[in-house]
């Protein structure tokens, strides 16, 4: 780790609000299509967490590498070499330069994942992340596999080498998940198979599984297994809406969708030691163009105001607040699941 603080003493030591699901970095592509959010810089981070009372963040590269090439007029997420040798080599190394490097009196505040792809260029990838962590303290790993079109049931095949990393290094995953009948690169379903198999490695399943009511009951009877609350606002939104991206009904977790508190609170209760809390900062905004299974462009617009999420975690009681902001993320982080 170098002359680098690592922050595990400074977040176990208190009861601190953690923040399990930020992304720091720049999206070339989000901004050519007019998307929103496409940047985020460490420092504007930290000024959000002051202003809504959050103490420390997990932090990922956006879900876009140099290594990709989206073309509009194709359904098909193409690669090239030219910027990258493999996919987030350059956002990875440039997020912990900004945090360690540029805003060294802020790393405390931060908890950084790198990023990578389980489909493609695999053991390169390993191998560029664990140089890092000899650099660098790290504290998991991030996938977002939708929108590369990688494969969330690769990581026992080609992605081996990551997981290899993941279980060598005792680092957790987080997995973007999905239950889109058109997107079968981040399948929630597949994603707790994966933590019922690895015991051994620490996983989060992101957007609160989709509230798909099977993955959740599964999730929640592994010692491994954890759910995160990311852009929890606009998931219940489309909960409302009967949208294809959350469970269909007679496989969701049945709540009163309208009313976002009450289903913090009753998945929290339900799934006492599995849920914990991330606000997805800057992605409690989704407006983007992205290309489903089909080939269809899919052209999203999801709002929330960026102090909508934590405004909602703070009106938890304080012992759910607690349970889901700092003690189910420390087992995350470092394990000791009830």
């Amino acid at each position: 780790m170098g002359n680098k603080t690592d922050n595990r003493k400074i977040i176990k030591s208190k009861k601190a609000v953690i923040d399990a699901h930020t992304h720091v970095g720049v999206s070339a592509r989000f901004y050519y299509q007019q998307g929103y959010p496409y940047a985020l810089s460490f420092e504007d981070l930290v000024f959000r967490m002051d202003s809504l009372g959050i103490d420390h963040s997990v932090v990922f590269p956006f879900v876009d590498s140099r290594f990709y090439v989206a073309d509009d007029a194709s359904p098909e997420i193409k690669t090239t070499n030219r910027y990258c040798r493999f996919p987030y080599e350059q956002e990875n190394q440039n997020l912990l330069h900004e945090i360690y490097e540029i805003f060294p009196q802020h790393s405390h505040r931060a908890l950084p994942f790198l990023m990578f792809d389980p489909s493609r260029e695999t053991a390169q990838q390993a191998g560029h992340m664990e140089a890092l962590l000899e650099k660098y303290p790290v504290y998991g790993l991030k996938t977002a596999t939708t929108y590369i079109q990688a494969y969330v049931a690769d990581m026992e095949t080609k992605g081996k080498p990551i997981a290899d990393l993941a279980r060598k290094k005792g680092l957790p995953i987080t997995f973007h998940s999905s239950v889109h009948p058109q997107d079968p690169w981040a399948s929630a379903y597949d994603i707790v198979d994966f933590a019922e198999r690895n015991p051994d490695i620490r996983v989060c399943i992101a957007h609160s599984a989709r509230f798909a009511e099977p993955v959740l009951k599964k999730a929640g009877g592994l010692p491994n297994c954890f759910v995160d609350l990311s852009a929890f606002i606009i998931h219940c939104k489309l909960a409302v809406a009967d949208s294809p991206g959350i469970a269909p009904k007679e496989k969701r977790f049945e709540a009163n969708y309208h009313d976002p508190l009450s289903v913090m609170i009753k998945l929290t209760e339900t799934y006492p030691d599995t849920i914990i809390w991330g606000s997805d900062t800057p992605f409690y905004y989704w407006i983007q163009k992205y290309h489903t299974a089909d080939g269809k462009l899919a052209d999203d617009r999801l709002e929330c105001g960026y102090d909508e999420e934590p405004a909602l975690l703070h009106r938890l009681p304080d012992d759910i607040k607690s349970r889901i902001s700092h003690r189910n993320i420390i087992h995350f982080l470092f394990g000791k699941k009830s």
